[in-house]
């Protein structure tokens, strides 16, 4: 094997500087709902009108259209009913026995009257939650068209995120409630039956206007149009309604590709202005176990609007709700719906972090969730961790360690399987979560761990904003971090998306070279190959890290405190490392040594710790 001198470099190649922002190729479908709805809380019913403006960005000639009637898949026998019989050790029945137990007036169904393109009459079929209609008028490039829909909507006992009569008290959660047009994008149609999984949706215009008892208080997406005469703690002047009286409520909402409302006659709502971030909405009951935490939480939620406007880029919607209601917590633009009762504060701020966090990629950036979750849920998983670590105070050098060591507990045990599986397709809920959200936060944490922290965070920050409001996919992530970084990336994306391979290095032995050298020889025993940081802290307490960045990468992360060694091919399993100093002289050598790569085995990181020297090599592990 040869030997490296610590001091030799890798050039970057200035050819990465393609173009990564969306092109002139790019394009994507706009909409422009007015959906009109009235709520009879009596028979649990909605009554809907639904007018829909479909442009054709595409460059081809669209002749059908499809419909999500998400509420058809609470009855039993439904694809979401069935997910149970999954052939997998990870069955997910407890949604399937509740929709089975369901009574026939307790489930859910949407009845489509009625559908017409431009005033015509078209014909549909319905398979389970997809309507799919032909054009009476085909839809020629750079055309629009008015599709008009009238239905009724039977409100489901609340088994999955929506429906009525949640867990908690609250009337009403309406999420996935309204017929949705399924994405036409450059890969076709994407007509997802529900299986309880994941969303995707185009971004345009909404207005709703609903009508129900003026005893219940809605919150939800976008902003109330006309709060002067609803009141319900939207305008500083209280408002008085008779006691039978019945108010419509217009909200419109701009750059979103979903609407989500929660109504329920005993809400408190409080509002929160903030001078540097969206204006923020809490609906939660009047109860001790509803009011317990809500204080707290107003306070640090805009300390996080703030913390993640400096590491991600700006929040660019003019509101926030937290509200209480649904089943678990779900996210939905501008809002999270989510169970508050928790015995443990940092409990619920968690989980308001984590759905809120989901503002940044589910939101702002709406990419295909059926078939890359990880992004969403792991980039997710990833800002929680952090901005939880900055909100709490506890300002940990690595928030993810949990992540980390799941990872080693887990992987290689069968359990996991890739993260381009797609959302609807994993062998149950554990394995998905295992992918979506750890192995995608994990994506994160080792990214940052190969292009360093200031490539890292610039290209976050230019993924929000190049891709704002668009459809992003992996590809396009990547260049951006290209770019920033001056590295070749596409192995590391290929790798850790498309397969389970498992890092795993560790240091083989430690030799003397001479005087004033040591050898240290580094071994692979896993089949993905990473870039390797190697900090030796000497006996006088001073330390240097040396980075050995892969062949493949075409360059490496560079700070003043970095020496770089190397490169090493992934086709060779051991690595030598030319360090200063004899053996004598220093006092640990450890691999990795900020955990940044999920490293299975961490047994043999490191060797030659001495109690002396504890506190200045945690010191140096840390910066």
């Amino acid at each position: 094997m040869k030997r490296f001198n610590f001091l030799l470099t890798v050039m970057c190649i200035s050819s990465l500087a393609m173009v990564a922002q969306p092109g002139p190729s790019y394009w994507q479908q706009a909409i422009d709902y007015h959906i009109v709805v009235d709520l009879d809380h009596k028979a649990h019913s909605l009554t809907g009108d639904l007018t829909l403006v479909y442009t054709n960005n595409s460059p081809d000639v669209i002749d059908v259209v499809f419909f999500n009637l998400y509420w058809n898949a609470f009855q039993p026998g439904s694809m979401m009913s069935n997910m149970a019989n999954i052939p997998t050790q990870f069955k997910d029945k407890a949604i399937g026995q509740n929709i089975e137990q369901l009574k026939p007036k307790q489930q859910g169904e949407q009845i489509v009257h009625s559908l017409s393109q431009d005033g015509q009459t078209m014909a549909f079929v319905v398979d389970q939650t997809i309507l799919k209609a032909a054009l009476i008028s085909p839809l020629s490039p750079g055309e629009s068209t008015v599709l008009h829909m009238t239905y009724t909507t039977r409100i489901p006992k609340l088994v999955e995120r929506a429906g009525r009569d949640n867990p908690e008290g609250i009337d009403y959660t309406f999420t996935q409630w309204y017929p949705k047009l399924s994405v036409y994008d450059a890969q076709g149609w994407h007509p997802d039956i529900y299986v309880a999984r994941e969303f995707y949706g185009d971004y345009g215009h909404f207005k709703v206007d609903i009508t129900a008892d003026a005893k219940f208080t809605i919150g939800g997406t976008g902003l109330l149009q006309n709060a002067s005469e609803i009141g319900h703690g939207y305008s500083d002047k209280p408002v008085k309604h008779a006691k039978h009286a019945r108010l419509t409520w217009t909200f419109e909402a701009d750059n979103v590709h979903d609407f989500a409302w929660v109504a329920d006659p005993d809400f408190i709502h409080d509002r929160v202005t903030m001078e540097d971030g969206p204006e923020l909405h809490f609906f939660y009951q009047d109860n001790k176990k509803s009011r317990m935490y809500m204080d707290q939480l107003q306070v640090d939620l805009a300390s996080y609007f703030r913390f993640m406007n400096g590491k991600f880029g700006s929040y660019e919607w003019p509101q926030f709700s937290v509200i209480q209601g649904g089943e678990g917590a779900m996210e939905y633009p501008m809002a999270t719906i989510m169970q508050i009762h928790s015995k443990r504060y940092e409990g619920v701020l968690g989980t308001v972090i984590h759905e809120a966090s989901h503002m940044w990629f589910y939101g702002m950036l709406g990419t295909d969730e059926m078939r890359y979750p990880w992004i969403d849920e792991g980039f997710t998983s990833f800002a929680e961790e952090e901005a939880m670590n900055h909100v709490t105070g506890a300002n940990l050098p690595n928030a993810h360690l949990s992540d980390i060591n799941r990872y080693a507990q887990i992987a290689g045990k069968g359990i996991m399987e890739p993260m381009s599986t797609l959302s609807n397709y994993y062998d149950g809920k554990f394995p998905y979560q295992l992918s979506a959200y750890m192995m995608g936060s994990l994506f994160l944490v080792q990214l940052q761990g190969i292009i360093g922290d200031e490539a890292f965070w610039t290209t976050m920050k230019r993924f929000k904003n190049e891709w704002l409001f668009k459809h992003p996919q992996p590809n396009d992530f990547l260049r951006i971090a290209e770019q920033e970084s001056g590295m070749v990336l596409d192995w590391y994306l290929n790798q850790w998306v498309h397969t389970l391979k498992v890092p795993d290095v560790g240091i083989a032995s430690v030799k003397g070279l001479g005087k004033n050298l040591t050898v240290v020889t580094l071994e692979r025993h896993g089949s993905l190959a990473l870039p390797v940081d190697v900090l030796v802290v000497y006996q006088t307490g001073q330390s240097i890290t040396y980075t050995i960045p892969l062949s493949a990468m075409f360059g490496h992360k560079s700070s003043d405190n970095l020496a770089v060694a190397g490169p090493w091919n992934y086709t060779e399993k051991t690595f030598e490392l030319v360090v200063q100093g004899n053996t004598g002289s220093i006092a640990s050598i450890v691999v990795d040594p900020r955990m940044m790569t999920a490293d299975v085995n961490r047994k043999d990181n490191q060797v030659g710790f001495t109690t002396k020297m504890k506190s200045s090599a945690e010191d140096a592990m840390n910066e």
